[in-house]
């Protein structure tokens, strides 16, 4: 049977128990718990972290709960549970640890994850996979659309310890012939093989989009890319009140910034949002709007198709081309064919012209006939029948 390695020498797809105890608090309350597996009353901090290799430009993966299990009588302490599942695209999180939830001191003899048992992954050539996870072994098993991976190793939980669970992808593989995953988790029970990564402070989820429509406590978005979830639809209602904070994204480099409230929000503007999803409404904690001039923008007129009628929609990687052709472009359907990928264009996607020398932006129905550069941003995403596409949201001529 031939398998595939999913990742060459990196560890990758690392979930870190990142656990730091708050010193001086329950100071006197029966210390970090000992061999009877005990527990006191002070809780350390749990983290999510990956170092995958980059043969992935997305790896997604569904995280339900993270339960520890007693060393003592067997009984399961919960240091992590979502109900509608926390999805976290493991490339961005190489190197740097996320908070996940709490786990109180004490002996464990085993870890169960639950996690969804499908998983995406995505090349570098944005080639999609949907494997499922492979309970075929001992540790993992699926049901209901949920697999529970069983890591065994004991971990006394003390004083300023780190305890690291280790999707070690040295033995961690795709089966193309079953389309699943073997994964194979390790301990590391003192945190010794991942020091120095960085803390990211927030544990929020975080949306990005363009504004559709606004409301009196609320905007539409169009949905660029999604944190944390995965919205069923490409548009995502955005609540705020008195308390959401307004402001300019902090990439832009400005000194001062004229966004302070909702009223500042228009039409056409791409906003980054922190806050909550409860799995209809996002409801924000801040809310920045970027400036940039790629960002604020009219539709046009044409053609008459717009983003929002495509679904699960995903970036995929940049098309660049150049030659005395590098592209073709179908005025009748408003299609661009570009290293042998037809991609559509609709009235929302950002198209520059920068073949006369000076930059502007057009519509559809002035591209240019001839380019020596085009570079091409898309998502692969379904149309109302079910089928696959590709939808550019920018498109640049040079």
């Amino acid at each position: 049977m031939q398998r595939k390695r999913l990742t060459d020498q990196r560890k990758g797809l690392v979930l870190l128990l990142f656990l730091i105890l708050t010193v001086a608090l329950y100071s006197c309350g029966g210390g970090g718990g000992g061999g009877d597996g005990s527990t006191s009353s002070s809780n350390s901090s749990l983290y999510i972290t990956d170092d995958i290799s980059d043969t992935y430009q997305q790896v997604l993966v569904t995280l339900y709960k993270v339960e520890f299990e007693k060393a003592s009588d067997k009984s399961l302490v919960t240091a992590f549970e979502d109900a509608q599942g926390v999805t976290y695209d493991l490339t961005e999180l190489r190197g740097v640890i996320e908070k996940l939830g709490s786990l109180p001191q004490g002996s464990y003899s085993k870890v169960y994850l639950t996690l969804g048992e499908e998983l995406i992954l995505v090349d570098n050539s944005g080639n999609e996979l949907k494997p499922t996870f492979d309970d075929s072994n001992v540790w993992t098993t699926c049901s209901n659309n949920k697999c529970v991976i069983e890591v065994s190793g004991a971990a006394n939980v003390t004083d300023n310890q780190h305890v690291i669970l280790d999707f070690d992808l040295k033995q961690f593989t795709y089966d193309a012939t079953t389309n699943k995953v073997s994964a194979k988790i390790v301990l590391d029970a003192d945190g010794s093989e991942h020091e120095g990564y960085f803390e990211l402070k927030s544990d929020d989820y975080e949306l990005k989009g363009i504004v559709d429509t606004i409301n009196a406590n609320s905007v539409d978005l169009k949905v660029l890319k999604a944190k944390h979830f995965m919205p069923d639809s490409t548009i995502v209602t955005v609540q705020f009140d008195s308390s959401t904070e307004f402001d300019c994204d902090d990439d832009d480099g400005k000194s001062s910034c004229s966004v302070s409230s909702s009223a500042d929000l228009q039409v056409g503007m791409k906003v980054e949002v922190e806050g909550t999803w409860n799995g209809t409404v996002f409801v924000a904690t801040k809310i920045e709007v970027d400036e940039d001039d790629d960002i604020a923008f009219t539709p046009c007129t044409v053609p008459d198709r717009s983003m929002t009628e495509y679904s699960a929609l995903k970036v995929q990687p940049e098309i660049e081309a150049t030659g005395t052709d590098p592209y073709t472009f179908d005025s009748t359907n408003y299609t661009i064919t570009v290293s042998g990928k037809t991609i559509y264009i609709t009235k929302e996607t950002r198209i520059k012209d920068e073949t006369t020398g000076s930059e502007k932006a057009i519509c559809a129905d002035s591209i240019p006939s001839t380019s020596n550069k085009i570079e091409v941003k898309y998502f692969e995403g379904q149309d109302s029948s079910g089928s696959t596409v590709n939808i550019a949201y920018k498109i640049e001529f040079e």
